[in-house]
């Protein structure tokens, strides 16, 4: 397992396993971390990722914020840092594409 999914998920080499493979054939892993989505200098949206894979996330966040098609998400607990991009909304849920792919053996790139 590398030290991204580790870190995404919190689980150690000997947790049980729960990723299963999106429809881009991307592995993901569910997760419940804090996030912040940074849609300009000053408006932060709090929200929760609740899957994340190398290409992108399904964040959790209030149905209430809007989002713009493209800004950045903030993930401190797994050192990730991205530029984004929304690819679909449904209710409190959204899918996010990231600009590029983590790097494997590492967090933020």
């Amino acid at each position: 397992m590398s030290a991204v999914s580790t870190i995404a998920t919190g689980d150690g080499p000997d947790a049980p396993e729960r990723r299963e493979a999106d429809q881009r054939g991307r592995r993901r892993y569910g997760t419940s971390m804090p996030a912040t989505i940074l849609i300009s200098h000053y408006d932060r949206v709090p929200c929760v990722v609740r899957d994340l894979s190398d290409g992108g996330a399904k964040i959790g966040l209030s149905r209430r914020y809007a989002l713009s098609n493209r800004f950045w998400i903030v993930i401190r607990h797994a050192e990730i840092a991205r530029r984004a991009s929304l690819v679909w909304r449904r209710g409190d849920f959204a899918g996010i594409a990231f600009d590029r792919p983590l790097e494997r053996g590492g967090g933020a790139g």
